[in-house]
């Protein structure tokens, strides 16, 4: 699935693309059609994925949170790293 064909409400959204930008709680991936946020609740990830990093979002649900369109991750929802792969981080 593309970035571009996500809408709120959706769920067990898998999508792939590329780190543009994080931080502590949030990712920005963008995939060629289009960028958004992908929260997460790791307290590692940082050490596992970086920006430049290709990595897919598995089972994820595409809520708003004020006005702003972003995927959250379902239980048992994962960001593996294309570009590490050994690096797999299981959320929820």
């Amino acid at each position: 699935m593309r970035i571009s064909d996500i809408a709120v409400g959706m769920r067990r959204v898998n999508l792939q693309g590329r780190i543009v930008d994080m931080n502590g709680f949030m990712i920005v991936l963008d995939d060629g059609s289009g960028r958004t946020f992908v929260r997460y609740r790791a307290k590692d990830l940082d050490t596992q994925v970086k920006t430049g990093d290709r990595i897919q979002v598995l089972n994820g649900r595409v809520v708003s949170y004020s006005g702003i369109m972003q995927v959250r991750l379902e239980r048992g929802g994962r960001i593996v790293s294309l570009s590490r792969p050994a690096a797999s981080v299981r959320l929820a």
